[in-house]
């Protein structure tokens, strides 16, 4: 973080003497990047909160809201570098090509270092995948910089600067779609991507005494924290004994499919009033 906050400087400093657009956007992007790998950071530490009597599951989520903060931000600053952007395309702005050619390729070294740090932990958290996701974007800017003074300094394109100030914009908005979807299904309680539910149920279905599932819900409550409920039906024999059963059941969810947190009513499958196991 601290990495990326002194490259920002550089960068709104080089793009205010260079008077280069993709600079300064790239620049936006970066206070964002500290902003957001601060925030994973905080929401991870909130996160860890033991749980209460009002707040069950603890504090868990705060990590899908600072992911889905993270997201929005990529928005903000994708919508202000297409207004200056536009009013770049109706005036003429001299830009220091050789300045800003030295501060992408800066910018890259940095960016790829901190993208392979961030990398490794991007798909074991969507807090963390939102981090990855701004540094990501930075990166590929940081290649329409230097691909932006190459054609400044070459061929004297001064409009390639607001076009790849566009280009860093649009590319923003499509990293930041992807997590803010992730972030949406969560929120709405969307059986989790990685859980296949109906092989889930067919095992359940499999072991001997069980006669049927109904009711069955799946959900996360943060990334790499899955939750179940369903209702399971077994035969009157089963019933005599069911703790065996229930154990079956929830170690099959809970190993099998890594489901965290298991709740398993189960019913006689010739009454209607159930035996509760959470």
């Amino acid at each position: 973080m601290a990495l990326t906050t002194v490259y920002m400087l550089v960068e709104v400093v080089g793009g205010v003497i260079s008077g280069s657009l993709a600079l300064l956007a790239d620049a936006g992007h970066m206070l964002t990047d500290a902003g957001a790998m601060g925030l994973a950071l905080f929401a991870i530490w909130v996160s860890r909160r033991p749980a209460s009597i009002r707040r069950t599951f603890g504090l868990h989520r705060t990590e899908i809201l600072a992911a889905m903060l993270n997201a929005l931000s990529l928005w903000l600053i994708a919508a202000m570098i297409f207004i200056e952007a536009s009013r770049r395309f109706g005036e003429s702005t001299d830009v220091d090509a050789s300045m800003m050619l030295v501060v992408g390729v800066i910018g890259l070294w940095v960016n790829l270092m901190v993208a392979w740090v961030l990398h490794r932990s991007a798909g074991d958290s969507l807090n963390v995948e939102g981090a990855f996701l701004h540094v990501l974007s930075d990166l590929l800017g940081s290649v329409a910089v230097v691909c932006a003074g190459v054609l400044i300094l070459t061929f004297s394109w001064d409009i390639a600067d607001p076009i790849f100030g566009v280009v860093i914009a649009v590319l923003i908005l499509v990293s930041s779609m992807r997590l803010l979807w992730k972030v949406v299904h969560v929120l709405m309680e969307g059986t989790p991507s990685h859980l296949d539910l109906h092989l889930l149920c067919h095992r359940l279905e499999g072991l001997e005494g069980v006669t049927g599932i109904h009711d069955i819900h799946a959900w996360s409550i943060t990334t790499g924290y899955d939750a179940l409920s369903a209702h399971v039906t077994a035969d009157v024999a089963v019933m005599a004994n069911p703790n065996p059963l229930l154990q079956r059941l929830r170690d099959i969810a809970s190993s099998e499919f890594g489901i965290a947190h298991v709740t398993i009513q189960l019913e006689d499958s010739t009454e209607v009033v159930p035996k509760i196991i959470t």
